[in-house]
């Protein structure tokens, strides 16, 4: 039976959420609220059931599937899914430490530079030159760097570096030796990798990198378990792959193209175009006109990696893994400890799967068995 919820912080903070996450969670509604772009009453149910307008336009929720999906209310509640260890993966730069020289290597992208707040750091895939000359030096032999923040989210402040003919250029723009030591300089906290291509099969359907989004749930440390999955494609890029392949719907143009993946065969098909207030559904890439359909013939090794990635980091139970099919093979951009939850039960609501369902009622259960000292604790978490 659909629950409603109270949407304020007071009360927010008694059912054991963390204040990060409830004001998350507050703010995001009353961003919809002020958008517009929504039926005001049908934002006003998906709210006082604990959606937001925008998750409940991507499910098509009504009364009779609302008991079907995990609200972001009770998602938001249960973070974080991980202990101290997230740390791992949050941050890019120990995420590439902790793969460096083992079996997994081969699947991270090689990593370049870190541009600390008061230095350049070479990194372990570089000729250990800590100027910016080493850098510039990379650049021209690598012919491209793609570059992000150590610890974003959303695709936040990515951007590309090239180096083609005798020119640089910026996020494909052209551009000088001068600009690029000024962009290094100005530019903190991002770290320098290999840029990504898709392969030939995949940039059939969109030029981008797309990313395969791969849920693994690892209870208790050893039977990782592959728990849900989708296929996103970039849209709307005009082909500039110095763009991101995501972007939060935070107005009425923005949207995204994904597709549902089958964790048994390996194949991709069923699209859908979701923006914030409306849904498409279309086996068609909006932009290329190609059908979004296929098997993903690496799926057995990429399923090893998997399991094989999600044992090494035991701790970890909650793995939101970032796959692409490049021109290089498979390759792993990174890993999520809190990864949305909206694409995924587009295609696999999480209350209507068992494993999920089951997963997700533990979490919350033990939430509301704290005494209020563990819940002041959870009050606090901010990392």
């Amino acid at each position: 039976m659909a629950v409603t919820v109270e949407n304020n912080l007071d009360a927010m903070l008694k059912r054991g959420f963390s204040k990060k996450m409830a004001t998350l969670y507050l703010n995001n509604l009353e961003r919809e609220k002020r958008d517009g772009f929504f039926d005001a009453d049908y934002l006003a149910w998906a709210h006082e059931h604990g959606f937001y307008g925008e998750s409940a336009t991507a499910y098509n929720l009504t009364e009779d599937t609302i008991d079907n999906y995990l609200s972001d209310y009770d998602y938001c509640r249960v973070w974080p899914l991980n202990d101290w260890q997230r740390i791992w993966i949050n941050d890019k730069l120990t995420f590439a430490y902790m793969f460096w020289g083992t079996e997994f290597q081969k699947y991270l992208p090689e990593s370049y530079y870190y541009c600390a707040q008061d230095r350049l750091v070479p990194l372990l895939d570089s000729n250990m030159d800590p100027t910016v000359d080493g850098f510039l030096a990379l650049l021209r032999e690598k012919g491209e760097y793609a570059a992000k923040p150590c610890n974003g989210e959303w695709a936040r402040g990515f951007h590309k570096l090239s180096y083609i003919d005798g020119s640089y250029l910026i996020d494909n723009k052209p551009s000088d030796e001068a600009s690029v030591r000024t962009f290094v300089a100005e530019k903190k906290n991002l770290i320098y990798t290999e840029f990504f291509h898709p392969s030939a099969e995949m940039a059939r359907i969109d030029p981008l990198i797309h990313t395969l989004r791969i849920l693994m749930v690892n209870r208790d440390g050893a039977n990782p378990y592959p728990a849900s999955a989708y296929l996103r494609f970039a849209m709307g890029t005009g082909g500039d792959d110095s763009k991101a392949n995501y972007h939060r719907p935070e107005s009425r143009d923005i949207s995204s193209y994904n597709v549902g993946f089958d964790m048994e065969t390996g194949h991709f098909g069923g699209g859908h175009i979701i923006y914030g207030y409306k849904r498409i559904d279309t086996d068609l890439h909006p932009d290329s006109g190609v059908e979004a359909a296929g098997t993903i013939e690496e799926w057995p090794e990429i399923k090893k990696m998997l399991a094989e990635m999600s044992l090494r980091i035991g701790p970890l139970e909650y793995l939101g893994y970032d796959v692409g099919i490049t021109d290089k093979g498979v390759k792993l951009m990174e890993i999520n400890s809190h990864s949305g939850c909206k694409y995924l039960q587009v295609f696999r609501p999480y209350r209507a799967d068992a494993f999920m369902n089951e997963f997700f009622s533990d979490k919350l259960a033990k939430i509301d068995a704290l005494d209020d000292e563990a819940i002041a604790r959870r009050n606090a978490w901010a990392r």
